[in-house]
């Protein structure tokens, strides 16, 4: 069974864009943005996990019903949660590199979450969630080690400013990646101009 990312109002889904075809991309142009700042591996994650819950059976049934250009947008109601399992995944493969890394997946839609709060939407309720299963997400997208380390040294004056440093810049990288790929697929003329 094909899943997909994004389809095209009125079009069948044979001219939809695949979800692997997307993460690969993604992934691909978020590693290109974050290479610029030493974290490409990072970026390469957050691009390839990102979607991961896409491979919901849920997420699939959503898509094929709402058929328009907007169906991939999870922040208006109705919408399938698609990012809460990337951001599961990669906090399950080590806490604080995963943690910097789902911070990053859980906001690509709505902004970066905030860590602990009493809204459902903080990154610790989000984690802590049961999520729809992705058995469709082939193996190598989930297979893939987390990167261990960061790629500067902690200064222990401002460790507080680096790690949420970075995980802006992770995070502008993975939502830039996302735009742009989907703008090309949803508008490639416009995709052209840029």
């Amino acid at each position: 069974m094909n899943c997909y990312a994004h389809t095209k109002e009125g079009r069948l889904p044979e001219a939809w864009q695949t979800l692997e075809d997307h993460l690969k991309q993604v992934a691909e142009l978020a590693r290109s943005f974050a290479d610029e700042f030493g974290a490409g591996d990072w970026g390469y994650l957050a691009g390839l996990w990102h979607d991961v819950g896409k491979y919901s059976k849920e997420f699939q049934k959503y898509l094929l019903a709402a058929n328009d250009d907007d169906s991939h947008i999870e922040t208006k109601p109705g919408r399938v949660d698609h990012s809460t399992a990337g951001a599961k995944h990669a906090f399950r493969q080590a806490k604080n590199e995963g943690k910097l890394l789902a911070y990053t997946i859980a906001g690509h839609h709505a902004g970066l979450p905030d860590g602990k709060s009493n809204e459902g939407s903080c990154l610790t309720k989000r984690l802590e969630k049961a999520n729809p299963s992705c058995d469709a997400c082939p193996d190598w997208i989930l297979d893939l080690p987390i990167i261990k380390g960061l790629p500067f040294p902690l200064d222990k004056k401002r460790f507080y400013f680096q790690i949420s440093f970075f995980a802006r810049m992770l995070y502008s990288c993975l939502v830039d990646a996302d735009f742009l790929d989907t703008e090309a697929f949803m508008n490639p003329a416009k995709s052209g101009w840029r």
